[in-house]
Formats: structure tokens, sequence, C-alpha cells
């Protein structure tokens, strides 16, 4: 029989799948969305910018598909550690293409089908090499987030995103499209490592005792946090999509997702100390199963941003074909007859 341990990484795995293939669903939806909405920034104000975005129904509905994977992947953060779940993201982006492929009607290419080959491999690999750790107390799990090794992490990589941000203002269009992806990538991360503070909070004293009993001032804290990175976060990509290509922002955006909270569980959470049970071949073939995902991930993400920059550009080709074509009739029919 299987031990409750293996049970609760199954589980795990299984939910975290499905979170993945969920949002990277809300996502599509929500770039096709972003195009159709008037510019979010300055120029338009923030509370203009905010009631464009919900009045548009598609752009709710992948919003509303983002938010829901929110759920699965609580489950998943409570029962098995980052370096393990959060890898595994990169699923996503093969359901993607079988939703694109039927979906949006969109061919799968010969690099999609090598994306998905390395993904599948790398699934395998992390499934194979997971181990079922010790469930991390949540009064321990507080005690590593407000400890030095919490506080360097944090400080370290929301500076980077805000520099990120403050660069991205000031440079050219594509180097600024760079630096607003990554500073957008590393805020939406973290609200993975704020999830699974509130997840482990539900799992060890319930949904009562974590909201209304005596740890809800740390409860409360971690929602607003995890609310506050994901706004600036959607806020930020939502820009990007507006002014970028698929091709740039998709790699940077999706390996991100991964690499800062799989260093979170690494760093804060000591998922690899010599007490975890974890030897150094078994790190290694982790870090070999990790190294494939984001392989996958990069692959995928190429590979869906150049048919989106593709399908963008043979659109504006044939915009620009069909002015051209009106202003030659025009022209003609302004020349005087000459019969």
């Amino acid at each position: 029989m299987v031990d409750a341990g293996t049970a609760n990484l199954i589980i795990a795995i299984f939910l975290q799948l499905i979170s993945a293939s969920v949002n990277y669903i809300g996502m599509t939806i929500q770039k096709k969305a972003a195009t159709k909405i008037p510019k979010i920034g300055t120029e338009t104000g923030l509370l203009k910018s905010v009631k464009n975005m919900i009045l548009n129904k598609a752009w709710v509905l992948g919003l509303s598909l983002n938010a829901s994977s929110t759920f699965f992947a609580a489950g998943a953060f409570a029962l098995a550690s980052l370096t393990i779940i959060q890898p595994l993201y990169g699923f996503g982006l093969i359901i993607l293409v079988i939703f694109t492929r039927f979906y949006l009607k969109e061919k799968i290419t010969r690099l999609d089908i090598f994306g998905v080959i390395i993904g599948i491999a790398g699934i395998v690999v992390i499934g194979i090499t997971a181990k079922s750790l010790p469930e991390l107390p949540y009064l321990e799990l507080l005690e590593m987030f407000t400890n030095i090794r919490g506080i360097i992490f944090f400080v370290v990589f929301l500076s980077i995103a805000l520099v990120a941000y403050i660069v991205s203002e000031k440079t050219s269009k594509t180097t600024s499209l760079v630096f607003l992806v990554i500073s957008s990538a590393i805020w939406t991360s973290t609200q993975n490592i704020f999830n699974k503070a509130v997840a482990t909070a539900v799992r060890d004293i319930g949904f009562i005792g974590a909201f209304f009993g005596e740890a809800w001032l740390y409860s409360w804290s971690f929602v607003l946090l995890f609310l506050l990175v994901s706004i600036i976060g959607i806020f930020m990509l939502n820009i990007a999509y507006q002014n970028g290509l698929g091709v740039i922002i998709l790699p940077i955006w999706t390996a991100i997702q991964v690499v800062v909270p799989v260093l979170s569980g690494i760093i804060v959470f000591q998922e690899w100390n010599a007490g975890s049970g974890y030897t150094a071949v078994d790190i290694a073939l982790q870090s070999v199963g990790i190294f494939i995902m984001l392989a996958s991930i990069i692959i995928l993400s190429i590979s869906n941003g150049r048919k989106k920059d593709f399908s963008k550009t043979l659109a504006n080709d044939i915009t620009t074909d069909n002015d051209t074509l009106t202003l030659e009739q025009k022209e003609v029919s302004t020349q005087p007859d000459n019969k």
C-alpha cells in the first residue's frame, strides 16, 4: 500500500498539473483580450484602465481562470515542497499547445512537439526523484519567513523587481519590454510563496482558525501580500501584452515563475538541507529534472510566441494592404476623366 506521505505527494503533483493547465488557458484568453483593450498606462489613468479591463468579458474570464488556478496550487503547496511542485508549472504550456490547436485552430509545429516531449520527460524525472518530505508546520514556516534568510531573499528579489521596472521606464522599447517582463514575473512569482503560507495555515489549524483564530493577523497579512504582488504583476504583464511580442514575453516570464519559487524552497524553507532526507545524488537528479522542465518551458514559450507574432504580423500586413488598396482606389476616383 501507498503510505500517507507518498499519497499526499501524488495528490500535490496532480493538483499542480491542473493549476498550471487552468492558469495558462486563462493567460492565453487574457493576452488575446488585452489587445482589444485601450492602452493601459498613465495616459489612460489607473481607474479608467481598471474599468476597461473589467468591462471586457474575455479578460474577466481569463482572470477568473487564473484566480481559480490559485486554489489548486494552494492545495499542492500545502502537501509538497516548492522545489518539487513549481517546476511542474511548465505542464501548462503542454496543455496550451493542445488548447490552441483545438480552440484557436493553430497548427502544432515540430518545435511544439519537441518541447512537449522534453516537458513530459521533465515531469517523469521530477516525479521519479521526488521525495515525500515531512510536512512543514505553520509556526516553523512563520519563523523561516521572518529569519535573516527569508528577509534577505524577499528584499533582494523585490528590489530587483523595482529596479527592473524603473529601468523599463527609462530605456528603448525592446529593452524596456524585457525589464518590464522581468519585474512582472518576479512580482507574480512571489505570490506562490505567500500562497504556500496561507495554504499551510489552513492545513494545520483549519480555515476558521487561520483567519479568525489566534493566527488571524499572519494569515490576513499573507493574503494582502498575495493580492498586492498579484495586482502589480497583472498590470505589468498586461501592459507588456499590449506593447510587446510573445516570443520575448513568454520565455522570460514563465522561466522566472519557476526559478524564484524554487529558490525560495531551497533558500528560505531549506528543502534541500541535510535534515530533509535529500542526498547529493537526489539533489543532482532533482536539478536535472528542473533544468529539463525549464528547457521545455523556453522551447514551448518561444514556439507559442512566434505563432502569436506571426498572426499579429499577418493581420497587420492585411490591414496595410487593405489601406493601400483603399488609398489607390481613392486616387483613381479623384483623377479627372480625360475621355
